[in-house]
């Protein structure tokens, strides 16, 4: 049994004890990014495995997009179609309406001369017989051209309805099918909308087409804005224009009245021309106030010069004299100088607005095609994503063979006609 020493007692001490203990150091720092992930590792993770979830309807979306991708053009397409047979029928039965009416009385003309005995017997006893039945077969001929005439119109007309009615049937097939494919557009939309929200650095050719389409999409709104502020001061200015012109013709006359009062026309003629004079002023105004709004929203239109209308007190009209009907004469010349000159700048604006109007019309459907072609890279890049990841190809390929009508076919009466 081992005691505790004594107090004052020495103790040996062992060897192997009198060192201090060491450590041992590295001077290479311990990496501590083993077991963790930097936030642009999960993103691409998380990216990836949205993909992945959203691979069966994406497939799904894009199968079922590419049996329906020939509808909408195709819809457009049979709509013109359509319009034009029904304009065609509409043509024809206007002309068959006419063919009826020549048949009819070219029937009557020809029955009459077969069954009048008086005329036949007339001719037997001149010695004419030939001449009458030559007659005869003339009216007959006219008659049954104008009747091959009426039955090739109802024959085409026939044919014009069967057809319009086919292609009512299929353009409501092809409606339904565009609207559906709409749906699926908007499905997929909002699939890629869900996967590819946010930077997805691991696929930078993505986020670079999201970026284009937000430009287009910007590009377009402008153009919207400016085709809609154009269209609206061409509105606005051809009101005005008309305003202008209505004010003209009440100067003029204005001016025949005062040319009148000068010349003795008394009363009357005072009154007819402060009543016109009294009709430009209020209408110059109206047209004034247009093309302040249309200047506001095309800075180009204008600047307008602003007429003024003469005008006097009522009193003159029964204290006129022939020096101050010749005064008030030349303010009314004056006024309608100053009004034909606006009516011309008005005119002459209008034609500037209307060709930036169709500048901007122009413009707008550029910058509709141009995003349109933006979306179309940024979902075949996203495709192209999904493909990389999944490994399934989802392309949709080449739509399948439709055989449309492009145009309405020839319609020879000579062919259709049935004996």
């Amino acid at each position: 049994m081992i005691f505790p020493p004594s107090y004052g007692e020495s103790v040996p001490v062992p060897r192997f004890r009198t060192r201090p203990y060491t450590y041992e150091t590295s001077s290479t720092p311990i990496n501590t990014d083993v077991c963790t992930f930097t936030s642009t590792e999960i993103a691409m993770a998380d990216i990836r495995t949205r993909i992945l979830e959203a691979a069966d309807a994406h497939i799904s979306l894009i199968s079922q997009m590419s049996d329906l991708e020939h509808a909408p053009f195709t819809l457009e397409q049979q709509s013109k179609y359509l319009d034009d047979l029904k304009k065609t029928l509409a043509s024809l039965k206007t002309e068959l309406e006419k063919l009826r009416k020549l048949t009819s009385k070219e029937r009557k003309g020809h029955q009459d001369l077969r069954d009048s005995f008086a005329r036949r017997y007339a001719h037997k006893l001149t010695g004419r017989s030939e001449k009458f039945v030559s007659k005869i077969e003339k009216e007959e001929r006219e008659y049954l051209d104008a009747l091959h005439n009426e039955r090739a119109a109802e024959e085409k007309e026939r044919y014009l309805e069967e057809t319009i009615a086919e292609t009512e049937n299929r353009v409501a097939e092809l409606t339904t099918q565009t609207n559906h494919y709409v749906n699926l557009k908007e499905q997929s939309e909002q699939l890629y909308k869900k996967v590819f929200d946010g930077p997805t650095p691991e696929f930078p050719e993505e986020d670079q087409m999201e970026v284009a389409v937000q430009h287009a999409k910007e590009f377009f709104a402008e153009a919207q804005s400016r085709c809609n502020k154009d269209q609206e001061a061409e509105k606005l200015m051809f009101k005005a224009e008309k305003s202008v012109a209505r004010a003209v013709k009440f100067c003029d006359e204005a001016l025949s009245a005062s040319s009148w009062d000068v010349w003795g026309g008394g009363t009357v003629a005072d009154m007819i021309e402060r009543d016109n004079l009294s009709k430009a002023k209020s209408t110059v105004s109206q047209a004034q106030m247009l093309l302040g709004q249309a200047t506001d929203l095309q800075d180009a239109i204008g600047p307008f010069d602003t007429v003024k209308v003469a005008g006097g007190h009522t009193t003159e009209i029964f204290l006129d004299n022939p020096v101050s009907d010749y005064e008030f004469h030349k303010k009314v010349k004056e006024t309608y100088v100053q009004m034909r000159l606006l009516h011309q700048k008005v005119q002459l604006e209008l034609q500037g607005q209307r060709g930036r109007a169709l500048d901007s019309k122009n413009n707008l459907e550029d910058a509709k095609a141009q995003l349109a072609a933006a979306r179309g890279e940024l979902e075949k890049v996203r495709r192209e994503v999904f493909e990389r990841v999944t490994g399934i190809s989802c392309s949709a390929g080449t739509p399948p063979a439709y055989d449309a009508m492009d145009s309405p076919p020839a319609l020879d009466p000579e062919e259709i006609l049935v004996a």
